[in-house]
């Protein structure tokens, strides 16, 4: 049989018939938007498991450094300070996992109005409660040719973590009273 004398073109051979193509491009867009539809779900799965997990991960974190942050006031609170200084600051600069300041994290610093002059004997007696040696240099006696505040003696040592001093300031010629500043920083 000869296809041109039945009167057909050769380009309606390959043609489908009329209509059928909007059938097939709204399957096809049925098709696309299921795939949208799932990839969509997919995505809203892998981003909630990302913040799931973003959220675990800071608050294991978190509370690593808060047993740190603990841990180590625990180990400031091992000085025996006479009960009649008043507590007038206090510092606590907490673990934390990305410490980007110019002060160290963790670390103390605590200050007290003594109330009197001390002597290096009261500095000795302090320091002996912390556990570990400490070294104390001058003679927590205030020269007469020194005006405004000035450390008069000092306390330092390290119980190999961490390294602990304690100055005594004497805040003027006159005052009469002493201010303790304990100082807590990691061991270098």
């Amino acid at each position: 049989m000869d296809i041109s004398s039945e009167g057909l073109h050769e380009d309606t051979m390959h043609s489908t018939p009329p209509g059928q193509h909007l059938e097939t491009g709204a399957a096809l867009m049925a098709w696309g938007n299921a795939v949208k539809r799932k990839s969509g779900i997919i995505l809203a799965a892998v981003l909630a498991v990302m913040a799931v997990a973003a959220a675990a991960g800071f608050l294991l974190v978190r509370a690593a450094e808060d047993r740190v942050t603990e841990e180590f006031v625990a180990r400031a609170d091992r000085f025996s300070i006479p009960a009649d200084w008043r507590l007038e600051d206090s510092i606590v600069r907490r673990e934390m996992f990305l410490c980007m300041d110019t002060n160290p994290c963790p670390s103390i610093a605590k200050r007290w109005n003594a109330g009197r002059q001390l002597t290096v004997d009261d500095l000795k007696a302090i320091s002996a409660t912390s556990g570990f040696s400490m070294s104390v240099e001058g003679t927590c006696s205030r020269r007469p040719n020194v005006g405004g505040p000035t450390t008069v003696c000092s306390s330092s040592g390290t119980d190999g973590e961490y390294d602990y001093k304690l100055n005594v300031t004497s805040p003027g010629k006159d005052a009469g009273v002493d201010l303790v500043v304990l100082i807590v920083e990691p061991h270098n």
